[in-house]
């Protein structure tokens, strides 16, 4: 009898024991798939590595709708606005536009024309650059930056990075920018002032809905940190922008940079007096230094008129603007938008003369003290 209770006993307890192996087995399989980590883990981890040097030095939080009218990009580097469909660049000479639509099925292209004769040229989509918006073309007319979804981003829309081939007449295969530049988030924007020495990112990682963030940044020289020098914490920080006060490696670039940041906005242009200049005096005379107006007033004078130069070209920004949401508005809003345009085309005519009396002044007065 003690041997059949026995028996009875080991024939329950076996496929108890059974059903338990197999829920620890069935967890430790839950356990490592969870573990398993995804293509932009993969593409983050491979990235680290090469976080490039950047420093951050200063950063805002605007409406996601609005985040193109806070750069304050100088004219000369061109024009960004909003197209109601995207993004568009708009560059110096005025001949050249990016721009991007979206299809029926809501992915957007990034399209080019060119002024040619007074008319703009039907505009052709740049295909190789897949699901893109908010291009921003360099100075240099050959280096395109703009955000691409899919395929080689981390997550939402990633910067990416071309260059035109004259020899081919086309764009060049995209690159990814990297960190610190991307994120798994959506980071819209880079836009670059090389006459400044500054740049802009634009980014909604850690940001709530409709919100994001601008970075002001040094531009990179394409240095990467060592990472012999960084733990594995410090890096992913560094490429995540988790404190922008973790980037300033120079204090003394710092604030030279924040200076000319705060003269951009302000609409002035910070005048060195050991930096070149040029200003035409006379017809054998051209001043490439401050220091040699022989007026101590017109030393003034002179960094007055780069401040009325500054605040022109912001004016002159601002008209574009303006031009640009006439030519996609409908007739109320086009009635409201011409009193300003208006209104802006005679400030701008103001300053104009303001700054050519200004340049007259000063010119008279030099050679006068020259005679």
């Amino acid at each position: 009898m003690r041997l059949l209770i026995v028996v009875l006993s080991m024939l329950i307890t076996i496929p108890c024991m059974a059903q338990r192996n197999k829920n620890r087995s069935q967890n430790r399989k839950a356990n490592v798939e969870k573990k398993q980590p995804s293509a932009s883990d993969l593409l983050f981890e491979n990235m680290l590595p090469s976080t490039r040097k950047v420093m951050f030095i200063d950063s805002i939080v605007v409406k996601k709708d609005e985040f193109l009218g806070h750069i304050p990009l100088p004219s000369e580097c061109g024009v960004l606005a909003d197209n109601q469909e995207g993004a568009s660049f708009l560059n110096d000479f005025i001949n050249k536009k990016y721009f991007s639509k979206r299809d029926t099925s809501s992915i957007s292209s990034i399209y080019t024309t060119d002024k040619l004769a007074g008319q703009w040229s039907e505009p052709q989509k740049l295909s190789t650059l897949g699901n893109a918006d908010y291009p921003f073309l360099m100075a240099d007319g050959t280096t395109l930056y703009f955000a691409c979804k899919g395929e080689g981003a981390l997550g939402g829309y990633d910067i990416f990075v071309t260059r035109y081939d004259s020899d081919n007449g086309t764009f060049l295969e995209p690159q990814n920018m990297g960190l610190p530049f991307n994120s798994r988030a959506n980071d819209y924007l880079y836009v670059e002032d090389e006459i400044d020495s500054l740049a802009w990112l634009v980014t909604d990682r850690n940001q709530p809905d409709s919100m994001v963030c601008i970075y002001t940044l040094v531009p990179d020289r394409h240095q990467s940190y060592d990472v012999s020098e960084y733990s594995s914490a410090q890096l992913n920080s560094l490429a995540r922008i988790s404190c922008i006060r973790d980037t300033w490696f120079d204090q003394k670039q710092k604030n030279k940079a924040l200076e000319r940041l705060h003269a951009l906005r302000k609409g002035v242009v910070i005048v060195d007096s050991n930096k070149n200049i040029k200003f035409v005096v006379n017809d054998k005379t051209t001043y490439t230094s401050i220091s040699q107006f022989k007026s101590p007033s017109n030393k003034e004078n002179f960094q007055k008129l780069q401040s009325m130069n500054g605040e022109m070209e912001e004016k002159s920004k601002s008209l574009q603007n303006l031009r640009e949401r006439y030519s996609s508005s409908g007739k109320t809003s086009q009635r409201a938008i011409t009193e300003e345009i208006l209104s802006l085309e005679k400030e701008i005519l103001r300053l104009r003369n303001d700054i050519i009396l200004m340049e007259k002044s000063i010119r008279n007065t030099e050679n006068m003290l020259t005679n």
